[in-house]
């Protein structure tokens, strides 16, 4: 696969945390909808957003385990490995949570587990969707933890941020002084003149949206941000819940850029926007 095409997968699953979990009405993330449109004429697409949990009950009569509380869980193997053994469920389907709050993934009769055997409960019911259908979607001979990067984006905000918040946003801010969108070109050669007219926009908007205006530099020994931009970006992602800063993290992490993580994440950038932004200097190179 190349770049373009992890990019643009990363980011359409950060965009898809972010969406649902904000609770953005009568909207859907791209990913989501684009993967309902290409499941939705396949008859074991109802098994992923209708089927309801007695008939899974109902279907595992036979086995008196089924009518106690069951799990099935992610092994801590799934982050490393390129498979987790044979499929050993007929279908995967999102239910709501037997207290009202949140959504989980059924896969049979069992409930699934986060590595850390974690419930695997989302706030949305597009998200539980979309992790049921890559369960779905795993073929019978091996499940491939690599095919389903919600379920392992959504596993990395329930097991992992929650104790390494900290952590985490003072990475995101050392690597912050290498920046993709303040590190340029001269400002005078073709190539920089291209990246002040598609970048200056943003620093403008984290100038808006924060109070403070990072620099940028063509300098090899690129200095660092001011401290003053540096803690009102700290500030905004302590804002964060763990679902928006694990989707944060990973878009910076596939963009090189937490303003351009921050731009997509509140809105500012289009996902097509971002890769425009993320892969400027390479496209430029091809012409």
């Amino acid at each position: 696969m190349n770049r373009a095409s992890e990019l643009w997968k990363c980011l359409r699953k950060g965009r898809l945390l972010i969406d649902t979990c904000n609770d953005v009405p009568g909207r859907l993330s791209s990913v989501y909808t684009t993967r309902l449109s290409s499941l939705s004429s396949s008859s074991a697409f109802s098994h992923v957003v209708d089927r309801p949990f007695s008939q899974a009950a109902s279907a595992a009569k036979d086995n008196p385990e089924a009518l106690k509380e069951a799990t099935a869980q992610m092994p801590v193997s799934a982050h490393s490995g390129p498979s987790i053994g044979r499929r050993f469920y007929k279908s995967a389907y999102a239910k709501e949570a037997s207290d009202g709050d949140g959504y989980l993934v059924m896969l049979d009769h069992r409930t699934l587990k986060t590595p850390a055997k974690t419930y695997l409960k989302v706030p949305s019911l597009a998200l539980a969707h979309a992790i049921a259908a890559e369960w779905e979607y795993q073929d019978q001979d091996a499940i491939r933890p690599f095919t389903m990067p919600l379920m392992k984006l959504t596993s990395t905000a329930i097991d992992k941020v929650p104790k390494e918040r900290e952590k985490i946003i003072q990475n995101l801010l050392d690597f912050f002084h290498t920046d993709a969108v303040c590190c340029r070109h001269a400002v005078d050669s073709p190539l920089g003149e291209l990246q002040a007219e598609i970048m200056n926009p943003l620093l403008d908007w984290i100038e808006k949206e924060f109070g403070c205006r990072p620099s940028h530099s063509s300098s090899l020994f690129v200095g660092n941000q001011s401290d003053e931009v540096v803690e009102a970006l700290r500030k905004a992602l302590k804002k964060t819940n763990d679902w928006q800063l694990a989707a944060i993290d990973a878009l910076s992490a596939a963009a090189k850029s937490l303003v351009i993580a921050l731009a997509v994440s509140r809105g500012k950038l289009g996902i097509e926007e971002a890769i425009q932004a993320i892969r400027l200097e390479e496209d430029f190179q091809k012409h």
